[in-house]
């Protein structure tokens, strides 16, 4: 089974690949995905597990003759509902694979499996007939449970001729074959959080690499997954991290090597775990692993240390038992969002809720570790009777006051009741202050130097003057799901989704079903604005349109929803009354092949609209989710030079556009209502080095974003 057999040997059959040729296709054509056809005999078969979703996941190695010679095949692995995977299946079973998909695992090629993939098995126990009298009893798997291709007679003849070689190969007996199958079932039931590792016992355990010391043949690693064991070493803030490293052999007949003193990273108390690894797993350690890196460890030993009655793990190697497999895997995130081991989801979220309590409770901790923890809270408890009832007292009479200056408002402007704000006690500004500018530093130190942004809330009164994009059947977005990261939310931008879903076109499966959210812009002016000079063009996110828009449906494709489009309407009429009306009559027509015809107005939307995009249409690709710094893809003018004018100070400030007013027609007749209103600074590449101020080739430009404002 090679690419040049001999003259005893038939070539492989068409469209065939040998497990050497595959092992050693340029990396281009392996990230790509390339399908490829393979023939092998089954090495090792890891039966079928659930996985997170509702797929199930199984495993085969396979030799050929292309391969006789070395200890480990090709992996194949599937990804399917437990209906489809394949029967037990026996050592030197022949499988024939179409359509399966190259990839790059843990720093080896192997194929996964997809719904297009074909499965043949012929069973070594099956007398297999020179000529292939009869035909062999192929059984066959699909995705779908279809037969698919059975294998044609140059495939069955191949299969044949190969079969009088298997011998030549590293293959398992019968009963080795069968023990490592239970093994590896047996394996999936040893996984434990640190938290409940007990000594004498063995555990598969997964977590975050704090530390690693050592060399040759012996590594120290020190693992976390952020849950703690009363057995651990307690590692105190602030505390030198040699000081809890403990070199030498177990017996203590190896001296401590001196290390430059260097405090502990993290976490803190007992969550760390000291692991020991030998052999090729300190070699592997060595050579392919960093901290803060994941890693799924298999067959640790746990047990007591000789310092401290700590427990500890040992990691050694055992070329009788595991035929010198590494068992130290690199979490590396799957090609399917789903398929991501969920131990890892939830080890990775534990971290995340551990530094954010962490970070609160610094104080806290210094205080307990110097001792001053008490005594503060002696003093504090002598006043806080009186200062805890007196800043009560002081909140109350500020709502109340807010409350009464927001009634006496509202009913002098007539403010629309249709719409509600948070923030009750949060004073009322006018446009024109919350666009000013900030100085960088204190005034007295700051030497006329602005700062680029704020990150600050306010609430105005304002009515809402103009909107993008221009049709509301464009108020929703789609974007292909990501799995750029496990946890994080992340807006995919135009080119890597059209990159993603042609990938996953050419694997088989189809385009990828798009995740749609609200994402659109408001311009408003202040309510005691007399011209168009304090206006402001507000960002809408999808999470705080949702809040705004009030809907029972979370956000779709418009254009295929008519419903929903009908209940946006209703309720962005309740917010701005015609204006929707008056600014559809200033827009082209749509043709019937969907393409705009010849605008009916000389409508102008350089003056109205904020210039993140040539045009001057607001850039909607920002990631200003719930208020995050971002970054937002600044264009060039004509000059080539990026424009810098913040699209959301009035025209006046930056002398473009002076003296202009909207156009009469687009005023529209709605009344004025409160809102919630943020500032932060998303990045923009910028070329002159001068203006580069977050950083090389970007700069802050500020934005302001509606939120915590409903339509009732």
């Amino acid at each position: 089974m090679t690419s040049t057999p001999d003259s005893s040997a038939l070539p492989l059959p068409p469209d065939f690949k040998s497990i050497e040729e595959i092992n050693n296709m340029p990396s281009e054509t392996i990230k790509a995905g390339a399908m490829v056809n393979v023939i092998g005999f089954i090495k090792d078969f890891q039966p079928p597990v659930q996985t997170r979703g509702s797929d199930y996941k199984c495993t085969l190695e396979i030799l050929d003759q292309s391969t006789q010679f070395e200890m480990h095949g090709l992996k194949i692995i599937i990804f399917w509902p437990l209906k489809s995977m394949p029967a037990v299946l026996a050592a030197r079973d022949i499988v024939l694979l179409r359509k399966a998909k190259l990839q790059m695992w843990s720093g080896s090629v192997s194929l996964m499996a997809n719904k297009a993939s074909e499965f043949h098995f012929l069973s070594c126990k099956n007398p297999i007939l020179p000529g292939g009298a009869m035909g062999p009893p192929w059984t066959s798997y699909r995705y779908d449970s279809g037969k698919g291709k059975i294998p044609n007679d140059i495939e069955t003849r191949y299969v044949i001729e190969a079969n009088h070689h298997s011998n030549e190969m590293d293959l398992p007996s019968d009963h080795e074959f069968e023990r490592k199958t239970k093994e590896a079932m047996r394996s999936r039931d040893k996984f434990s959080l640190l938290k409940d590792v007990e000594p004498e016992r063995f555990y598969n355990i997964l977590g975050q690499v704090i530390k690693v010391y050592g060399s040759g043949d012996r590594v120290t690693l020190y693992l976390s997954d952020y849950t703690a064991n009363s057995k651990f070493y307690n590692y105190a803030w602030g505390e030198d991290a040699n000081a809890a490293v403990r070199e030498g052999d177990e017996y203590g007949y190896t001296k401590t090597k001196s290390k430059e003193s260097k405090a502990w990273p993290g976490p803190f108390g007992k969550m760390t775990i000291q692991l020991t690894l030998y052999d090729a797993h300190a070699a592997f350690v060595q050579d392919e692993i960093e901290v803060n890196q994941w890693v799924l460890l298999s067959n640790v030993q746990i047990k007591f240390g000789n310092i401290g009655g700590l427990l500890e793990g040992f990691l050694r190697g055992d070329t009788h038992r595991f035929e010198g497999k590494i068992q130290v895997k690199v979490m590396e995130q799957a090609e399917d969002p789903d398929q991501n081991d969920t131990r890892w989801k939830e080890a990775v979220r534990r971290r995340v809720e551990w530094w954010k309590k962490f970070e609160k409770q610094k104080q806290n901790i210094l205080d307990e570790a110097s001792g001053a923890g008490l005594k503060r809270k002696n003093e504090e408890e002598l006043s806080k009777g009186n200062s805890k009832k007196r800043r009560k007292e002081m909140r109350e009479l500020a709502k109340k006051k807010a409350a009464e200056a927001d009634a006496k408002s509202a009913t002098r402007l007539d403010l629309n009741d249709n719409i509600r704000s948070t923030f009750p006690d949060q004073p009322i500004l006018p446009l024109k202050q919350i666009l000013e500018p900030l100085p960088l530093l204190k005034e007295e130190k700051s030497d006329g130097v602005l700062s680029p942004f704020t990150v600050c809330k306010y609430k105005a009164n304002v009515r809402v003057v103009d909107y993008f994009p221009n049709r509301l059947e464009d108020f929703a977005v789609g974007r292909r799901p990501s799995d750029m990261d496990i946890l994080s939310d992340y807006s995919g931008g135009e080119d890597t989704d059209l990159e993603e879903d042609m990938r996953t076109f050419r694997s088989g499966k189809g385009f990828a079903e798009k995740k749609w959210e609200w994402r659109f812009s408001l311009q408003v002016e202040d309510v005691d604005s007399k011209d168009s000079q304090g206006r402001l063009w507000l960002m809408v996110s999808n999470h705080d349109a949702q809040c705004l828009l009030n809907l029972d449906d979370n956000a779709a494709n418009l254009r295929r929803n008519p419903e929903l489009l009908a209940s946006l309407k209703e309720q962005m009429f309740k917010l701005w009354g015609d204006l929707e009306e008056r600014k559809s009559s200033t827009l082209p027509n749509l043709s019937a092949k969907g393409k705009e015809d010849p605008p009916a107005s000389s409508f102008d939307s350089s003056v109205s609209s904020p210039a993140h995009k040539a045009g001057g249409q607001p850039d909607l690709d920002s990631d200003d989710e719930m208020g995050n710094t971002g970054r937002l893809k600044s264009k060039k003018s004509a000059s080539g030079v990026l424009q810098e004018r913040d699209p959301n100070v009035p025209m006046t400030v930056n002398g473009i556009g002076a003296g202009s007013k909207a156009d009469a027609n687009l005023t529209p007749k709605n009344k004025a209502f409160t809102c919630c209103i943020k500032q932060y600074g998303v990045k923009v590449d910028e070329e002159d080095p001068a203006k580069a101020n977050a950083g090389p080739g970007e700069r802050w430009q500020r934005v302001f974003g509606m939120f915590g404002t409903q339509i009732m």
